[in-house]
């Protein structure tokens, strides 16, 4: 008798990260159940549809999870958002113990989603740190904003209450201070998690690096609890929407060992396992870890066409003990672009892969360009910041 393979859950959305994920899997016949009513309910690799409770209502979703696992319909999550990673790993006690080894524990969750605890945790003895703190009013802000010096840069503590649209601002004195700090609207929903993490309604203050605007590097793998770092690469964003704050259009592959093993150093104090990206500045000599994300990012099918499949990996440490390839090498002429132009790679001096999708499974691609238009001007912006890379 075939033993069954085990079918991942995979919460849907409007994210291309989500259709690269499946992608990965899928080709390995690896049944794909999407809950909810994004684009990749309509990918030739989903394997079963069924609604779910909006993923952004912890209080009616939570539980709604918590019976699926224990029922068994859902045995294993694909960790594709903040809050799916942050849901998991509060539910972790609740999946069969050879998933649990592969999802971090809470506390480290935290450390990763919420950027105060992340720059207090992350920081080494004798390393360069980014003056970084929090406010929780605009005389505070203002005391911090003396402190650390202008230009600052304002964004969300965690993406976990406010969500992703807000970004943040860059402020260049007090006037920009006044204009742009304030308490963040949480998403309805999250007013549970917003009680218990008061800190992230308000806005982190931080020192600005022009060179974030440029020098933007991305350390990003897999690991395993038992057996180390999987496989990891290197990459650096070409062009961000919104410029500073934003998020990257043009994610360009590369080799740099310092900014790998400094990414990883980073990595290894804060997260024991799992799908992650950490994101490093650099300015001059200076490196600052400025953001880790344990979950899939935006940019993963530019490390799966470089030969790191993070998808298929964290899925077989689902299965079974995983140890590091020997000599991994990664191809790092390859660049990620979310433009349309994407899809004509070979006119490209590089080798160019989408952000959007793939044209081999083409629906749920379409969907979501369809969906993004709903806002044709951000939609528009965005792919021009993306051209000119």
């Amino acid at each position: 008798m075939t033993q069954s393979i085990p079918a991942v859950a995979i919460f849907d959305n409007y994210w291309a990260a989500n259709l690269a994920f499946a992608r990965s899997l899928g080709r390995k016949r690896v049944p794909l159940h999407f809950y909810g009513s994004g684009a990749g309910r309509w990918s030739r690799y989903c394997t079963l549809r069924r609604p779910c409770p909006p993923v952004e209502n912890a209080a009616v979703f939570v539980p709604w999870l918590r019976d699926k696992l224990r029922s068994g319909e859902i045995v294993r999550v694909a960790p594709t958002t903040d809050l799916i990673a942050f849901y998991i790993s509060s539910l972790r006690s609740e999946f069969a113990a050879e998933v649990q080894r592969t999802i971090a524990p809470l506390a480290e969750i935290e450390n990763c989603l919420i950027k105060t605890r992340f720059s207090l945790v992350s920081a080494g003895e004798g390393e360069s740190k980014l003056p970084t703190a929090s406010a929780d009013s605009l005389e505070s802000a203002t005391t911090v904003a003396s402190s650390l010096g202008y230009p600052l840069i304002l964004k969300p503590n965690s993406h976990l209450v406010v969500g992703f649209a807000e970004r943040g601002a860059v402020v260049r004195n007090q006037e920009d201070l006044v204009l742009h700090f304030t308490r963040y609207d949480g998403i309805p929903g999250q007013e549970e998690l917003a009680l218990a993490y008061p800190e992230v309604q308000w806005p982190l203050v931080q020192r600005y690096l022009p060179s974030a605007r440029n020098r933007v590097y991305s350390v990003s793998g897999v690991k395993d609890v038992d057996g180390g770092v999987l496989s990891a690469c290197v990459s650096y964003k070409g062009e961000q929407w919104p410029p500073d704050v934003g998020v990257s259009t043009v994610q360009i592959g590369c080799e740099n060992a310092r900014i790998l093993e400094y990414g990883l150093k980073i990595v290894d104090k804060v997260l024991s396992r799992g799908i992650f990206e950490i994101e490093v500045v650099a300015d001059g000599e200076n490196l600052y870890a400025i953001d880790l994300n344990p979950r899939v990012f935006g940019f993963i099918a530019l490390d799966i066409a470089r030969g790191s499949d993070l998808p298929w990996l964290w899925y077989r440490s689902t299965l079974q003990r995983m140890t590091p390839s020997a000599n991994a090498i990664f191809n790092s002429a390859i660049v990620a672009r979310s433009s349309l132009l994407a899809f004509m790679g070979p006119l490209f001096k590089r080798r160019a892969v989408s952000m959007l999708g793939h044209w081999s499974d083409p629906v749920p691609m379409i969907v979501n360009r369809l969906y993004e238009l709903r806002h044709p001007r951000a939609f528009l912006r965005a792919q021009l910041a993306a051209l000119r890379a």
